[in-house]
């Protein structure tokens, strides 16, 4: 069997035992059957429709205890989310799940959520303070140091790199900066020579790219994304221009099904498997209405995947791991 992220799984067993059909005497969200109202960033990104996806289908395992499962598409933009927001609370919805497009800007959702009396769950990205009954993610800073500690002993000390950000203002915008730089300051002949955000999607990295290879050609040998689709775009700049597998370090992150590809063929050098949390947030929702405890954070296991582990995690049916 593959390794699909076992050590997470055994990480939160002890909060996942056998569900029961009926409420606790003194659960304040009453007795079952519940809505769950799930406020997506966008869904017009393979790793946020699958973390949503993902949490429908373990819905589907309660079926005397969730009636329904709304999800929203936000379309990437704070606004929207902030509507989206108040609008599951107009309809009632028992526990709001929610992935963040923006820390600060969600403050009002947030602030609407809790004045409603609604728990909430929040998946990947962190909001302002700790207004929720759990968090599900990984620890982005760590994740980027790891990678960053990689590169350093795969390409050495000396390189110069370009990196693809995600989201400004995005929490795991700027601790996968950060993480990764912390690895790198001090040593002088390593030089960071551009970074732009592509948002965390593949298209906007594109023409990034090539303006780098205009601006830049001959000059870098790395390029550090925040996620696989925009490598992936890197990677499809690079084919177009003429580069072989190898002739750059690629980096990214999310652990992206053709990001296992693209390291089995040698264009991608390395990513680190961040998951969507979806089914084990969804699971966590059951136990918060259900009046049970939940651990207030849950830290999903982020390892580095190369040439050397790849096959213990590619799986040709799933577009991530989880």
């Amino acid at each position: 069997m593959k390794k699909l992220l076992k050590m997470t799984t055994l990480a939160v067993s002890a909060f996942l035992a056998a569900v029961g059909p009926s409420a606790a005497a003194d659960n304040p969200y009453g007795a079952p059957p519940w809505t769950i109202g799930f406020s997506q960033d966008t869904m017009d990104h393979p790793w946020r429709a699958f973390m949503v996806t993902s949490a429908e289908a373990q819905a589907e395992k309660y079926p005397e205890l969730i009636k329904e499962f709304i999800y929203t598409d936000a379309k990437g933009t704070n606004e929207k989310q902030i509507a989206d927001i108040e609008d599951l609370i107009a309809r009632g919805v028992d526990l709001i799940m929610m992935s963040p497009r923006e820390a600060q800007a969600l403050v009002p959702a947030v602030e609407a959520i809790k004045k409603a009396g609604i728990p909430l769950v929040v998946l990947d990205r962190e909001i302002v303070g700790e207004d929720y009954n759990v968090f599900i993610g990984g620890n982005n800073l760590s994740l980027a140091e790891g990678l960053g500690k990689h590169v350093l002993g795969s390409v050495g000390e000396k390189f110069s790199y370009l990196e693809l950000e995600g989201i400004p203002g995005a929490t795991p915008t700027i601790q996968r900066h950060q993480g990764f730089a912390s690895q790198i300051e001090g040593k002088a002949d390593i030089k960071l020579l551009d970074a732009r955000p592509a948002n965390y999607d593949l298209a906007p990295a594109i023409p990034i790219v090539e303006d780098w290879l205009t601006r830049y050609r001959d000059q870098f040998q790395v390029i550090y994304a925040h996620n696989d689709p925009m490598i992936l775009g890197a990677i499809n700049v690079l084919k177009e221009a003429g580069y072989k597998p190898g002739d750059v370090y690629l980096i990214g992150v999310d652990g992206q099904r053709e990001a296992f590809q693209a390291i089995k063929d040698g264009w991608l050098q390395a990513t680190s498997i961040y998951a969507t949390g979806g089914a084990i947030g969804l699971d966590m929702a059951v136990r918060v209405l259900k009046g049970e405890p939940v651990p207030k954070r849950i830290t999903t296991e982020t390892p580095i995947v190369t040439k050397d582990n790849v096959d213990e995690f590619y799986n040709a049916d799933l577009q991530y791991v989880r």
